[in-house]
């Protein structure tokens, strides 16, 4: 039988075991009230797993450790604070991966709590997040709705009802939203040198950060455009606003924006609001091998911590601490390889803001995210190399061409000794 009561009102001591698995949906669709409740009582709840995604509340903090074991993906938002302190055990695998782990019992949840809004036939649906979190629900003993009045009554395949959960809370309270990053003038460099690679009618996965918003800017004049991709932000949404992105060309999901997860603004999540020309939608799909690769000239725009010149990528480690994730990088990058006419686009500057090289002669973490096997077009402000079907000496000549012009001779030298 459903509960339904208001979140003050949830008593973590009765529901927790010791041992329990939870997880909860991340970035805006954090169940913050519910979260606050359970951090208010954490004195009396036995110790239990919290498995952490993208986190931006800053609600989860280092401090909490004595009572909460964290695992989750990497280090992204404020779990980095976490990782710094090695507080967060990092489950290494690919976006696409969790929902058949779910299903196998390999990633087990006993207490499951999802952000959900009130649609206008009466049921539950996704509001600005969809993502895995959903998948442990048919395996939990504990599943907790908290249905916030303010979530998008977004678009989606993906939707519930009451009895799908064991309580079911209501609160009315702001998304959180995430500061959009003006670009600097080089990375809008590296943004225009992407932008050589999108041609109208082009299917784009374009996520959040500076460079994507810069080439949210240097895409003004282009048609047609698609979108299918994990996450977006308010710049891509400019373009949803203003017919350059109308889904017109694509092939699968004509006329449909999709995503799986928004991070932005209020006004962003107004965009999905009612809208059935932006769709939410699971893992699953979003990240669905099959799905990318039925989509004819789908580009995909990722980033890394360092790439090297073979074509290697690390997106996880700085040295030997965890500062980022394994994420959508390897679906998205193979969903655009399988495409017909894909490109799979790596952009990001050539060195760091203490000037240190990110073009390296290998990966200095010694963790690779994306093999060389699956590199194609990597880009920097310095030009774009183009790395598919290239033998590593033609491979070492691209990359070193967009390395910043003092790293160059000794990136040669480490190709001239094999290293």
């Amino acid at each position: 039988m459903t509960r339904v009561l208001s979140s003050t009102h949830l008593n973590f001591p009765d529901l927790l075991r010791e041992g329990d698995r939870i997880i909860w949906t991340q970035g805006a669709g954090e169940p913050v009230s519910t979260i606050e409740r359970l951090l208010s009582q954490l004195d009396d709840v036995p110790p239990v797993e919290v498995f952490l995604g993208a986190s931006y509340s800053g609600l989860i903090r280092p401090e909490h450790a004595g009572r909460i074991r964290f695992t989750g993906m990497g280090a992204v938002g404020t779990t980095r604070a976490l990782a710094e302190k090695g507080l967060i055990d990092v489950i290494p695998c690919h976006l696409s991966h969790v929902p058949r782990l779910v299903a196998a019992g390999q990633l087990r949840f006993d207490v499951v709590i999802l952000q959900v809004s009130r649609r206008a036939d009466g049921r539950l649906g996704t509001g600005a997040v969809n993502g895995y979190v959903h998948e442990a629900l048919s395996k939990s003993r504990v599943a907790i709705a908290e249905v916030n009045e303010q979530a998008p009554d977004s678009t989606s395949s993906t939707v519930f009802d009451m009895s799908d959960f064991t309580h079911v809370v209501h609160v009315s309270r702001p998304l959180i939203e995430q500061a959009q990053p003006t670009p600097t003038e080089l990375e809008r460099r590296i943004a225009r040198n992407v932008a050589h690679f999108v041609g109208d009618g082009d299917t784009l996965q374009i996520g959040i950060g500076s460079i994507p918003n810069a080439l949210a800017e240097a895409l003004s004049d282009r048609r047609a455009l698609g979108l299918h991709s994990g996450v977006i932000g308010d710049r891509v949404a400019d373009l949803i606003r203003a017919g350059i992105i109308d889904n017109s060309r694509k092939s699968v999901d004509p006329g449909v924006s999709v995503t799986g997860v928004l991070a932005g603004s209020r006004a962003l999540f107004e965009l999905a609001h009612e809208n059935p020309q932006v769709a939410i939608e699971p893992v699953s799909r979003t990240h669905a091998i099959g799905t990318l690769a039925a989509i004819p000239n789908f580009v995909s725009l990722n980033s890394a911590i360092e790439v090297d010149i073979t074509g290697q990528a690390g997106a996880e480690l700085v040295g030997s601490r965890y500062y980022g994730t394994i994420g959508g990088l390897n679906d998205f990058a193979r969903g655009a390889l399988a495409s017909a006419g894909g490109r799979s686009i790596l952009a990001l500057p050539s060195r760091t803001g203490s000037g240190q090289s990110r073009i390296v002669p290998l990966v200095r973490s010694g963790v690779v995210t994306l093999a060389r096997s699956d590199a194609d077009i990597v880009v920097t402000e310095y030009g774009a190399a183009e790395l598919r079907g290239r033998n590593l000496s033609e491979r070492a000549a691209a990359m070193i061409a967009i390395a910043h012009p003092d790293d160059r001779d000794t990136l040669a030298a480490a190709a001239r000794r094999g290293a």
